[in-house]
């Protein structure tokens, strides 16, 4: 009786914790950065490499660099988020298609000129270790 119990027992423990690493998924992206002001649009994009996105789920943000950012859409193909300007943060909002790894994010300062569009295609990470 007890083994079954046990069995039992870590069976739940096991479903649990799957169910929590289920709910976030860290991507590498890679793409371009461009200015969006009329006399900004001519300049050649900025590469974007590498960066680190991750998607949680159950918290319902996203995060990149030091942005920490409201998911406002989850549905069977994208995952939409934003941000509103605040202490001097720009405004951020996006969108990941779930489907291609197509990624939109879009940056928007007090000082338009400043404002960046940037397009990306993300992958699922792999773990070092």
């Amino acid at each position: 009786m007890r083994f079954a119990c046990a069995i039992l027992f870590l069976a739940m423990t096991q479903s649990a914790v799957a169910q929590q690493q289920g709910t976030t998924i860290t991507l590498s992206c890679n793409g371009t950065s461009k200015f969006t002001a009329t006399s900004a649009a001519d300049l050649k994009p900025d590469p974007v490499t590498n960066l680190g996105i991750i998607v949680n789920a159950g918290n319902r943000t996203v995060s990149f660099l030091d942005n920490v950012i409201p998911i406002t859409t989850i549905t069977a193909t994208l995952v939409a988020f934003s941000s509103q300007y605040a202490k001097r943060k720009p405004t951020i909002s996006g969108g990941i298609d779930r489907v291609t790894g197509s990624a939109d994010l879009d940056w928007w300062y007090e000082n338009v000129g400043n404002n960046t569009h940037w397009d990306l295609t993300c992958r699922p990470a792999t773990r070092l270790f």
